[in-house]
């Protein structure tokens, strides 16, 4: 790691320790040598203040005024202050300091003794020593006090009168300097002794502690360092994991990262196998499905084909049904002409014989009116079996759309949720394929029906011959024969009753065929319709299964990269 600009942890601790610690000693030393020294020196000024009280309390105490005798002995009342010796003496062996008594600014009495143990009187006090005391009436504290060369700490007390309201003396009380000095400085010295021993302690408890903190860290960013790599199976140091400070729960956390991290790559290496086998087996799944979906989409353009030949079909068993109606409306007009003929016939037969020929006239009518009758017949009979072949036609068409849309159901069946919308396309096509079935079944019925009504006109007209045939044979008999013409133009007034009748039911029948093939020409529309939107759909859901698997391609894709991502890691 490049520190070129940077400091290092253990020396930013060591920074954050023993800065302080050296700005601390400082101004303890620097207190030390000022204040507390300043402190000591004012315990001495306290010290000599009270002894100078006391002093002077005890001069004070004797009744009367301070006067001078013509010796030059300072008396207070009746006490000689100037013969004092055992006082000042008494107080500097129970104080150990000086005491010295001034009359003005002169000495009168002292402990201070010279090198030859007389005592110091008579010498005079300093200038300044009379301006603050004497002149200004002020207690003062000095710190350099000469006394025959030696340097005292001194203490001055104004000394009154009882009446008096200016000092005529005062009390002086001092202490050698330099012993003074040696204990306050001794005071001094072992403080900043004790502080340099504090701080050298610190700063060597900082230096211990930055470097196991350093290389407690190392150590910690070692294995994240390692982790980092991939190495998830990098060893941790069980003593910093059992360390309850926050190196420790440093080294817990990177653990527990580790193990976590271990169990998340572990899963999602697992994940992107599953993902891989998966994205594999839904590629397969794609291919079969859009496989399928484009048989489906075969099978319903053949749906949609045979929609439109069942339409065509429809359409074209409409128009022989149409014909077959104007043949029926024209037959129906020949059963009506020959009611006009059989009416004349009867009219006629009393006029037998002069009517011969125009019952002849009209016996070549009538077969001919019968023969066009039995060609009528024999067309309808042919327009019934080609509507008959056309009904077997739908059948056969709705059979193979029921087939188609079974089909079609097992492939929606096959797509699953996607082939819902397709599987209830495949009902209705069935429902219609089931309708179409039903239809031609009806349609069959009624084709039957014509045919048996499509026999009778036949065998009526084939006994219609048969008559008309003996009529023309017989008719030299006509005078015998009259009451059998008679009889038998009853019976043909019969017959062509009930050609009217059948006439009138193919009509009703007609009718009912054109609509049922209208009905079937308007489900094969709807049919070719419907199999052209399943078509779209179909299609559409091709599309829609070759995105799929495009996506499952990319998925795979993804998968692979996922797999050699978690090569980097070892777990």
């Amino acid at each position: 790691m490049n520190r070129k600009f940077g400091m290092t942890l253990k020396k930013k601790i060591l920074s954050m320790i023993l800065l302080p610690v050296l700005v601390l000693g400082l101004m303890v030393i620097i207190l030390a040598t000022t204040v507390i020294k300043g402190a000591l020196i004012r315990e001495v000024r306290l010290a000599l203040q009270s002894v100078a009280t006391a002093t002077y309390a005890a001069y004070d105490q004797n009744a009367g005024d301070y006067v001078e005798s013509t010796n030059g002995d300072i008396w207070k009342g009746g006490y000689n202050i100037s013969k004092s010796d055992s006082i000042v003496d008494t107080i500097k062996e129970k104080s150990g300091v000086e005491v010295t008594f001034f009359y003005g600014d002169r000495r009168i009495m002292t402990s201070a003794k010279d090198q030859d143990g007389n005592r110091i009187l008579g010498s005079k006090a300093g200038d300044v020593i009379v301006d603050k005391v004497l002149k200004g009436g002020e207690e003062y504290f000095s710190k350099n006090v000469s006394i025959n060369g030696t340097l005292y700490y001194g203490y001055y007390v104004p000394v009154y009168q009882t009446s008096g309201a200016s000092p005529i003396g005062m009390v002086f009380v001092g202490a050698k300097k330099s012993e003074k000095d040696a204990v306050i400085n001794q005071i001094v010295y072992a403080i900043i002794v004790m502080v340099v021993i504090l701080m050298a302690a610190c700063m060597l408890f900082g230096f211990l502690f930055a470097s196991s903190l350093s290389r407690s860290l190392k150590r910690s960013i070692g294995a994240v360092q390692s982790v980092a790599t991939g190495n998830l199976r990098t060893p941790v140091d069980e003593k910093l994991l059992k360390q309850r400070d926050e190196v420790g729960d440093l080294t817990r956390g990177i653990k527990r990262l580790q193990d976590e991290m271990t169990k998340s790559i572990e899963l999602i290496a697992q994940n992107s196998k599953a993902v891989l086998a998966a994205s594999g087996t839904l590629e397969s799944t794609a291919k079969e499905t859009t496989h399928s979906m484009q048989e489906v989409e075969n099978s319903m353009n053949s749906i949609a084909e045979s929609a439109s030949q069942q339409a065509q079909i429809s359409g074209d068993a409409s128009a022989y049904v149409a014909r077959m109606g104007e043949k029926i409306e024209q037959t129906s007009r020949e059963v009506e002409d020959m009611k006009k003929n059989a009416a004349a016939m009867r009219d006629s037969e009393e006029e037998t014989a002069a009517t011969m020929e125009r019952l002849l006239e009209g016996n070549s009518e009538v077969e001919k009116l019968v023969r066009e009758i039995s060609q009528q017949t024999s067309q309808t009979n042919e327009s019934v079996q080609k509507i008959k072949e056309a009904t077997d036609i739908i059948a056969s068409i709705a059979d193979e759309t029921s087939l188609l849309s079974l089909n079609a159901s097992i492939e929606a069946a096959r797509a699953g949720e996607n082939g819902r919308g397709f599987a209830v396309v495949a009902e209705q096509i069935q429902k219609l394929a089931q309708q179409s079935e039903e239809s031609s079944k009806k349609i069959e019925e009624i084709i039957h029906q014509l045919i048996e009504d499509s026999d009778l006109t036949v065998r009526t007209m084939e006994q219609v011959m048969a008559t008309v045939f003996t009529q023309t044979e017989h008719m030299q008999q006509t005078s015998q024969m009259t009451q059998e013409v008679r009889e038998r133009l009853g019976v043909s007034m019969n017959s062509m009753a009930v050609i009217e009748e059948s006439v009138a039911y193919l009509n009703t029948a007609r009718q009912e065929i054109v609509r049922t093939v209208q009905e079937l020409s308007d489900i094969a529309s709807q049919n070719a319709a419907t199999t052209q939107e399943v078509c779209a759909t179909v299609n559409t859901v091709t599309e829609s299964f070759g995105s799929v698997e495009g996506s499952t391609e990319d998925l795979r894709s993804i998968a692979d990269g996922l797999e050699d991502s978690m090569g980097h890691f070892s777990v």
